[in-house]
């Protein structure tokens, strides 16, 4: 197996944006980020970036509700990164990084990743040694050393193995490989979703990045006036002090909003085994919402999910595995044979011979009934698997639901509302109907609403990446919800 990789992107068929509007909010993108969709691949074979035809749909479907202009991640039957490694190199992330490059570059160079595939092959190896036979032995005996009567033996023996114990032994192995194989990819979808939702964070942090310095700019932007209205007699000193009070609330709030960015980006470049970050900035758009599809419809796509699927061959291995203790259970044949020399007449004999254990006391029970308890056991671990990962589905739906409903509420009512407040009160401030207690109010209450607003769409985003992980869906695919 190797562990390049290759990803196809493609241009996505256009549809009518259906978000938020980008008033003061706004985070920009190049056109080839509107358009963009990855497509991740199966890391067992390579795939030119031009073979898009022998696509084949399968087990992940991964996309982050309208980040970087609908990105639709895929996991698909076959290819690899390889092909795509030459668009996203780690040197080469100096400025800006879109959510595509930054799953690229995590399925390609992700440490966590990369030592998982190594169970996948030692499980290719232990198919390889199920499949072998035993080796014969070679031995030989003398006996009366010394004397005139004395033998010297030479033997040959090969154990023979009764009781379908290699068939057994192999079909064991073989269900151990495909295990490995899907846990590979609950690994996978597991750090897919992680780099998703610290790209998110990125952008939120870039965002919380921007508010700070204007919240800063607006604080700061009142002392000319204050201080021209002291003078004229129309305001204490004391509205100078509380102005300055809180420009340095105002910055103290920049300067941690910039430290949160420094450990969100040192947390996005550790996802592809990056110590130090090199990007400049991450583009997408945060407030692309998709439609809210049915909880019912996502439960039907939780079994598609390899935490569940592999509870199939994972039930056929202690299957085997039975098998194989109850084989284990049947007496291995030894047979031996080989010439003997008698010294006294100086002439070679042929012997033969077999062995074979008498299973009085010792006859596997101990294992056999561990393993009728093992294959008992897999049928209520599933159901507490599908049960566990329902609840992470309603938990990650509820929040989706919860948040949609709060960015419109947000969007359409209380972010127009406290902007027009605020303009208002800075006229009627201008005017001396205000004081600057109103001002330094409203500005707060408007910061706050942004802020609320920005952690709802983070929220929302990284919750739209739970459910997609867990169902191994598009949020929104065949379903024109985004029409």
């Amino acid at each position: 197996m190797k562990d390049a990789r290759c990803c196809v992107v493609a241009r996505p068929p256009t549809a009518p944006y259906t978000g938020c509007s980008r008033k003061r909010y706004e985070t920009r993108f190049s056109k080839s980020d509107r358009t963009c969709s990855l497509w991740l691949i199966d890391p067992r074979m390579t795939l030119s970036c031009c073979t898009r035809s022998a696509l084949v749909w399968a087990a992940l479907s991964f996309a982050i509700g309208g980040i970087s202009s609908r990105i639709i991640i895929r996991l698909v039957a076959f290819g690899g990164l390889a092909a795509f490694s030459h668009f996203v190199p780690a040197a080469d992330l100096t400025e800006g990084v879109t959510l595509a490059q930054a799953l690229a570059l995590t399925l390609k160079q992700n440490p966590d990743l990369a030592a998982f595939s190594w169970d996948v092959r030692s499980a290719e190896a232990r198919v390889l040694q199920a499949r072998l036979r035993p080796n014969p032995e070679l031995g030989t005996q003398s006996e009366d050393i010394g004397f005139s009567l004395s033998q010297t033996t030479l033997q040959l023996s090969q154990l023979i193995e009764l009781g379908g114990k290699r068939s057994a032994r192999v079909r064991e192995a073989t269900f151990g490989h495909e295990l490995a194989r899907l846990d590979y990819e609950t690994k996978r979808l597991d750090i897919l979703k992680k780099t998703a939702q610290a790209f998110v964070e990125v952008l939120s942090a870039q965002e919380r990045v921007r508010l700070a310095q204007e919240n800063v700019e607006l604080a700061s932007g009142l002392i000319p006036d204050i201080r021209k209205r002291i003078e004229a007699g129309k305001a204490s000193a004391v509205e100078q002090t509380r102005s300055e009070v809180a420009v340095a609330s105002a910055r103290i709030e920049l300067d941690q909003a910039k430290r949160s960015l420094i450990t969100a980006r040192q947390h996005l470049a550790a996802q592809w085994g990056s110590a130090q970050p090199k990007f400049t900035r991450v583009v997408g758009d945060l407030e692309r919402v998709n439609y809210l599809p049915d909880l019912e419809n996502l439960s039907l796509n939780l079994y598609r999910n390899p935490e569940i699927a592999r509870w199939e061959p994972e039930t056929a291995k202690r299957q085997a595995t039975l098998r194989l203790q109850q084989a284990d259970a049947v007496p291995n044949l030894t047979l031996s044979a080989g010439p003997r020399y008698i010294v006294e007449t100086g002439e070679w004999t042929p012997v033969i011979g077999f062995s074979l254990p008498l299973p009085f006391w010792n006859r596997n029970q101990g294992a056999i009934l561990e393993a009728r308890h093992q294959l008992a056991k897999a049928d209520d671990e599933k159901r507490s698997a599908v049960t566990r990962l329902s609840s992470e589905l309603n938990d990650a739906y509820q929040t989706v639901a919860r948040t949609s409903n709060e960015i419109h509420v947000l969007k359409e009512s209380v972010l127009p509302g406290a902007e027009k407040a605020v303009e208002a009160i800075r006229q009627g401030y201008e005017a001396g109907r205000f004081s600057y207690l109103d001002v330094n109010e409203g500005r707060r209450t408007l910061t706050a609403a942004r802020l609320q607003y920005l952690q709802a769409l983070s929220d929302y985003h990284k919750s739209v990446a739970e459910i997609e992980a867990l169902t191994v869906r598009p949020f929104d695919a065949n379903s024109g919800f985004s029409k």
